[in-house]
């Protein structure tokens, strides 16, 4: 006696954020056919919520951070923490990791996200400088202004160069730290995030007195100076020189394109993976969503509908998924696989109905 057993889709995740997160949890929820979903994160850490990374630095932990971990310990799910996917293989659907994993695809889901522009500012990779996106980001910041305050012996003073709500959260957690924060303004033209909410009636230069922030605004930057040990010593303005023992970037940030990019996927000439309303890419087998995904030439970080996004997407995989052709597996009494038609030993689909 034996029964047909469907193999399920292989899924796989580039990307353990926020919006993998919710990929995922939407993927598993409403999925009426089998599925095998494995993601791939570059962070050894589980999807945490990082628009609260700041309270890192009064109390909260880690932990706390963490999105619901029940998602990625579903049965159908695997995780891979602190790992790279270096290449995509079109052709085979296949991705290969720094470890040298090579997984198979019949869906690929490109939430690779995005990370912190320099603004082609000279220095911006002196000792001393850094972004705000991640846990990571924020402890070495931590660590970085302890260890300064011992060295020099005085408070200290940092620049975030930027604005829009990520240079107020940066010039919080700079205070939160005991550093007095100065904010320039990069330039004379304000970011989109900046130009909405002044338009809405919210002032930057506003919520920055308010929380004793100082503000030098309409200020180019023209380098990030050393001082005699190395470190930041310095910020070079077009008028002034204003001394600081730390610099925060908030200059905007960059899609993670480049995997994308390297496999000929189509790519906005701004930055951005290209897709259109579902997610799906210039190959119909792949998808972005997120910070890195670009729809009609805008970023979809900036779209209203940008965290609903992951939603669309799994419905769109989830309808192709039923309605292709599938083969079967046969399973016999003594559990036994044998396929219901010729499938090459070892193929990625038989080895997923193992995994699962």
């Amino acid at each position: 006696m034996s029964e047909a057993v469907l193999t399920p889709a292989e899924i796989v995740v580039v990307g353990a954020g926020m919006v993998a997160h919710r990929f995922v949890e939407n993927l598993i929820a409403t999925a009426e056919t089998p599925i095998h979903v494995t993601v791939i994160g570059d962070e050894a850490r589980h999807p945490y919520d990082r628009t609260g990374i700041s309270g890192l630095l009064s109390s909260a932990t880690p932990e706390a951070l963490e999105l619901d971990r029940s998602v990625f310990e579903d049965f159908r799910v695997r995780f891979v923490a602190d790992d790279r996917v270096l290449r995509i293989d079109r052709g085979a659907r296949t991705v290969m990791t720094r470890a040298r994993r090579i997984v198979g695809y019949d869906s690929l889901v490109l939430a690779t996200g995005s990370y912190a522009g320099s603004g082609g500012i000279d220095g911006s990779d002196l000792r001393g400088c850094f972004g705000y996106r991640t846990l990571d980001d924020v402890q070495r910041l931590e660590r970085f202004a302890h260890r300064r305050r011992h060295e020099l012996r005085r408070p200290l003073r940092g620049a975030v160069i930027g604005d829009g709500p990520l240079a107020i959260e940066a010039a919080g957690a700079l205070q939160l730290l005991g550093v007095a924060p100065v904010v320039v303004q990069h330039s004379d033209r304000l970011t989109s995030a900046t130009a909405v909410s002044e338009a809405r009636g919210f002032s930057f230069a506003g919520l920055l007195e308010a929380r004793g922030v100082a503000l030098r605004a309409g200020s180019q930057v023209a380098r990030v100076a050393a001082d005699s040990s190395g470190a930041v010593g310095a910020v070079h303005l077009g008028d002034a020189v204003e001394p600081v023992d730390l610099v925060v970037l908030a200059v905007g940030v960059r899609p993670r394109d480049e995997l994308a990019r390297n496999a000929s996927i189509g790519v906005d000439p701004r930055g951005g993976i290209v897709v259109d309303e579902s997610g799906t890419t210039s190959d119909p087998h792949v998808f972005a969503i997120g910070d890195v995904a670009c729809v009609e030439g805008r970023p979809v970080h900036a779209l209203a509908h940008g965290y609903a996004m992951p939603d669309v997407t799994a419905a769109r995989i989830l309808h192709a998924n039923e309605m292709k052709p599938r083969r079967h597996l046969i399973a016999s009494t003594t559990g036994a696989l044998r396929p219901s038609m010729p499938v090459a030993t070892g193929s990625r689909r038989v080895r997923a109905l193992q995994a699962v």
